[in-house]
């Protein structure tokens, strides 16, 4: 096996077994098996597709867009004020500081290369 695939695997298992991979995914599990949850974010997606369809129908500054876009906003903060939810996002928020991180070492190279040849 070459050495860069080697590495690549490693670094797949020490993520798997990373504390703040390992709490994600247990949040994830408490949030998707939540009832309320899972009610707040049906009324979300309900919300979305009633913006979706004023969109359609309405201008962008009508009375009903304004609504909708209203409505989807408190169902959203809803959404993320319950605190499973809560709990969720922040154990997201660990991770992807470290995925920034590795995707820094990684690849940052390469991207201040690009970024230089598109100045």
């Amino acid at each position: 096996m070459l050495p860069y695939i080697k590495l690549a695997y490693e670094l797949k298992e020490l993520m798997e077994n990373d504390s703040r991979f390992i709490l994600l995914s247990e949040k994830e599990k408490a949030m998707e098996n939540n009832e309320e949850v899972m009610a707040l974010s049906y009324n979300k997606d309900l919300k979305e597709t009633y913006l979706s369809d004023a969109l359609k129908h309405f201008g962008s500054g009508s009375p009903e867009v304004k609504r909708a876009r209203l409505e989807l906003f408190r169902a959203s903060e809803k959404l993320d004020s319950h605190p499973v939810v809560k709990e969720y996002l922040k154990a997201y928020k660990d991770v992807e500081v470290l995925l920034n991180e590795i995707n820094n070492i990684l690849f940052g190279d390469i991207r201040n290369k690009n970024e230089n040849r598109c100045r």
